[in-house]
């Protein structure tokens, strides 16, 4: 008899750019996330919305990233805001394969101008 196991990811997308924001590439880390084929992915600095992003990019996704990130693989998807301003809001995201059951996002903002936060949720596994 096999140990059933859990497949877990978590990275920090730097809300969908390479370093310096130099390349967008959401894209490209969905085709990785999808190759890693984990189970729950936890993701930071998940994009939920940009007016200016979605402007300056012709393939900036039309949905949330964490939305995009998820879609046609992970069924259940949370995402708990932690940072809004006047072009849009950035938090965490949790995507799963399993159906979510209660999700909540706790600020946990230390410095006004840093706005911080834990997303929480409680994921039903299978038997």
């Amino acid at each position: 008899m096999s140990t059933p196991s859990l497949h877990i990811t978590t990275y920090n997308i730097h809300k969908g750019f390479s370093q310096f924001n130099r390349r967008m590439m959401v894209h490209e880390l969905r085709e990785r996330l999808r190759g890693l084929n984990p189970d729950i992915v936890f993701l930071q600095e998940v994009q939920g919305l940009h007016l200016g992003h979605a402007e300056n990019h012709d393939d900036w996704p039309d949905s949330p990233q964490h939305e995009f990130l998820a879609e046609d693989v992970w069924e259940a998807s949370a995402y708990g805001r932690n940072m809004l301003y006047d072009h849009g809001h950035h938090g965490n995201a949790i995507l799963s394969r399993f159906p979510i059951l209660h999700a909540h996002n706790q600020d946990v903002t230390h410095l006004q101008f840093e706005k911080r936060g834990m997303l929480h949720c409680r994921i039903e596994l299978p038997e």
